[in-house]
């Protein structure tokens, strides 16, 4: 699967994601430092019906400890579907965690990112 590059020089990858109510696409910047699936702004989640599935304990970057909730949803890469923890952000912007994807090649230059 291939991605791109954003104005910004952020990478990021058109991914559909599924809730109860509905599917909706979007394009998470790929967040290498994120071990999880997908964190979606809170408008997204409820929008889609999210189903609460639980809660985790996650570190943040500057070292501080917080729970958050835990929803589970479906994602879409092309024709494969895969199960999705997903957790929420009052940021605009949606991430995508490294647990996603068993290979990710970046290449800035060429603005491309390939996806296994």
């Amino acid at each position: 699967m291939e991605g791109y590059v954003d104005e910004y020089g952020q990478a990021r990858v058109n991914i559909a994601v599924c809730g109860r109510k509905m599917e909706i696409t979007v394009s998470p910047i790929i967040d290498t430092g994120f071990d999880g699936d997908i964190c979606l702004p809170l408008p997204i989640a409820i929008q889609l019906g999210l189903e609460l599935s639980g809660s985790v304990e996650i570190e943040l970057a500057g070292g501080s400890i917080k729970q958050e909730m835990v929803f589970s949803g479906l994602t879409k890469f092309g024709e494969e579907v895969k199960k999705a923890r997903i957790t929420l952000t009052e940021s605009l912007d949606a991430l995508i965690g490294t647990k996603m994807f068993s290979h990710l090649e970046l290449d800035f230059d060429e603005k491309r990112v390939r996806i296994d």
